[in-house]
Parts: C-alpha cells; structure tokens; sequence
C-alpha cells in the first residue's frame, strides 16, 4: 500500500515535470521565431507569408492575423500578432470498443515594439490555449461524441499577460500607452 502511494506521487511528479519540459520547449521556439523580426522593417514583418527557416523546412509558419495594436506615449507603437502553434493530441482506445481523444491547440502570441522608423525595436511572445476537444467512440469508431471546448475570445490584457519581452519583462516595460483620441 505504502510502495503504491510512493510510486504514484512519483508518476505525477514526472508527468508534471514532462509538461514543464514541453512548455519550456514551446516557449524557447517561439522566443526563436519571433526573435527574426528584430531589426527588421515592421511592414516586412506583418506581410511575411513564411519565415526563412520554415520555407526551408516547408511549413507554413507565421506571425499570424494582427489582433491589436496600441500607440505609445514615447512615439512607438506595439503590434500584437497570434498564430496557431503547437497541437497536442491524445488517446486511448479498449479493444475497439470504447476509445477517447483529446485534440488541443496552443497558439503563439508574436509582439513587436515598432519605433517612428518603422523597424521592429524589440519584441515579446508567449503562447495562449486556443481550441480543445474531447471525443468519445464507441464500437470501433462508429458512434463518436465529441466535446467542442473552444476557448472564448480573450481580451489583449489576458493575451498582454501572457507574453514576455526579449529580455523577459512585460509589455509595461516598453512604455504607457498614448491617450486616447476624444470625440
């Protein structure tokens, strides 16, 4: 009894350690990606349609859709970017009969400072969950249930918290943002 309490604390403490290895893998790859862009025009950036390394690997990666952007008292603008990035998918499956999978998608959140010039002064990234589902089946796959469980779409400040600058601060640290225009 007491060597199974043992090996099951032990078990969660290495699945658990095996997610932070992935998040840590995730978030070096996309401090990587998003890295290209500094020194670069922000136009280039915005319109890239693949970055060098993925038309060499023949992906299809991008900085993504902008999804916002906000101007800065000191004259620089930030541009927020997303883009879908790793997928994780799941399952389980007995003797045909019943079987489950989770499909679940991460995206990466590219930020780039963009001075008067037009060039990318630094940049920030992290990773947001985007969609999830859950799925049963049952008699090999002829009757599936499946669980859409899509997050809903979040607001800049959850995403603005999630990211961090090429040295590891926040977004704050780039400056305050310009007042807004009154009507």
């Amino acid at each position: 009894m007491r060597f199974m309490a043992v090996l099951s604390i032990g078990l969660a403490i290495g699945l658990a350690g095996c997610t932070q290895v992935a998040e840590k893998a995730e978030n070096a790859a996309n401090r990587s990606f998003t890295s290209y862009a500094l020194g670069k025009p922000y136009a280039e950036i915005a319109n890239l349609g693949q970055s060098p390394m993925a038309r060499l690997s023949g992906s299809d990666a991008t900085f993504g859709p902008m999804i916002g952007a906000t101007s800065l008292k000191n004259g620089m603008t930030i541009y927020r970017h997303m883009a879908p990035a790793a997928r994780t998918e799941t399952g389980t499956n007995f003797v045909g009969l019943v079987g489950s999978s989770t499909v679940s998608e991460n995206n990466r959140l590219s930020y780039f400072l963009v001075g008067a010039d037009g060039t990318v002064k630094d940049w920030a990234t992290g990773s947001v969950q985007g969609s999830a589902s859950d799925c049963v089946q049952y008699i090999g796959g002829i009757v599936n249930r499946c669980n859409d469980m899509r997050q809903l779409q979040a607001s800049l400040a959850l995403y603005d918290a999630r990211v961090a600058t090429k040295a590891g601060q926040p977004i704050s640290s780039w400056g305050e943002p310009a007042a807004a225009a009154v009507n």
